[in-house]
């Protein structure tokens, strides 16, 4: 299992690519020589970021907003060094998280502020979750989780 993620930066760069791979470069430079370094992910819905993170030795995950294609998506990912894919919650399907596991990808859900719909999300295992609500998503997570155990 690989190491904890202690942080994770999203870069955001609406319709430019190019400022997508300029701020990756950043980041990649101010992070040189950081002890934190190793626990940081860049995540970003550019690949152009992704690319740059995975180049120097950061990791990496594309946050999609598609389900199409996976087996392209997988190989591409493994192809760039990318070793994650963010997925939006209502995008989750068994083929497309079985694609990306049979690939060796991790899988993030993206962004669950609401404990109904933990219960779904949680019957694909994702490594992570995103929230804007943590204290009450972690909540609802242990009530699926007891209800779950009771005989």
């Amino acid at each position: 299992m690989p190491e904890a993620i202690g942080l994770q930066l999203e870069v955001k760069a609406h319709a430019d690519p190019a400022l997508a791979r300029r701020t990756a470069e950043a980041l990649c430079e101010r992070l040189r020589g950081e002890p934190i370094r190793d626990r940081v992910e860049v995540i970003s819905f550019h690949r152009e970021a992704c690319v740059v993170a995975s180049a120097n030795g950061i990791r990496s995950r594309l946050v999609i907003w598609a389900d199409y294609a996976p087996e392209a998506l997988a190989s591409w990912a493994l192809r760039s060094g990318v070793g994650g894919i963010s997925v939006e919650h209502f995008l989750l399907s068994e083929r497309l998280v079985g694609v990306l596991r049979d690939a060796g990808l991790s899988v993030n859900v993206g962004t669950v502020n609401h404990p109904e719909l933990l219960s779904r999300v949680l019957e694909f295992a994702p490594d992570a979750i995103g929230t804007d609500r943590p204290h009450e998503l972690r909540a609802a997570a242990e009530t699926v989780t007891a209800r779950a155990l009771q005989p």
